[in-house]
C-alpha cells in the first residue's frame, strides 16, 4: 500500500472478541515515512444501530443494558442507549437493523431511514457501525425484553422526545452511539 506498510500482526487474543498487535510505518503528511509504531487492534464488530421513533406519538425507544465496560469508573454500569447488535454472515445492515429492532422493541419497522455509516473508535478499533432512524408504533411505558440465548436483559423505556431531551441535558445519557443518534435527531429530523 502507498500510504502504509504491515510489518507484523500477530493474534493475542481469540474469545468473544479478537485482539491483535500490529506493527507497521505510514506516511506522514510531509511524504515521509514514520518510525515503526506498534499498536493493539480491538476487533470490534460490524454492527447495526437504530433509533426507534413513534412519529405519530413522538415517542423515542430507549433501552437500558448493563455494560461492563463501565465498571472501572465506578459509575452506574447500566446505560441508556439505542437499538443495536451485530449484524449476522448473509445479513445486509438494514436487515439487522429490522431484527434488532424486533428483537430489542417488541417493536416492528414500518419505515427504515439510512442516517450514515463510520467508525466509532478507529484508533484503537475495527467496529464499523450503520445508524438508522425506525419509525415504529411505540408502546406506553416499559417493558423488559432480550434474547435469551444471548443472556441479553434490557429495559426497554417509551419516553417523549421532551423527556429525551432532559435526559441529554441532565447528562444521563453516556453512550457515544446513543448521542450521536439523539443529535442527528435533533438537529435534522
Amino acid at each position: 500500500n502507498s500510504q502504509y506498510k504491515i510489518s507484523n500482526k500477530k493474534k493475542l487474543h481469540d474469545g468473544f472478541f479478537k485482539l491483535h498487535e500490529i506493527n507497521f510505518t505510514h506516511k506522514k503528511h510531509d511524504g515521509n515515512w514514520s518510525s515503526e509504531l506498534k499498536r493493539e487492534i480491538f476487533s470490534g464488530a460490524h454492527v447495526a444501530t437504530v433509533l426507534p421513533y413513534d412519529p405519530i406519538k413522538k415517542r423515542i425507544l430507549l433501552l437500558k443494558q448493563f455494560r461492563p465496560g463501565l465498571l472501572k469508573r465506578k459509575q452506574d454500569p447500566v446505560v441508556i442507549e439505542i437499538v443495536g447488535g451485530v449484524i449476522d454472515k448473509d445479513e445486509t445492515p438494514a436487515e439487522a437493523a429490522k431484527r434488532e429492532c424486533v428483537e430489542e422493541t417488541g417493536c416492528v419497522v414500518n419505515k427504515l431511514i439510512d442516517i450514515y455509516s463510520y467508525y466509532p473508535a478507529p484508533g484503537s478499533s475495527e467496529s464499523y457501525y450503520h445508524l438508522f432512524l425506525a419509525e415504529i408504533d411505540a408502546f406506553e411505558g416499559e417493558r423488559i425484553l432480550g434474547l435469551e440465548n444471548e443472556n441479553e436483559d434490557l429495559l426497554v423505556n417509551s419516553y417523549d422526545v421532551q423527556e429525551v431531551k432532559s435526559l441529554l441535558k441532565e447528562k444521563k445519557i453516556i453512550n457515544g452511539v446513543t448521542l450521536l443518534a439523539l443529535q442527528w435527531f435533533f438537529l435534522e429530523y
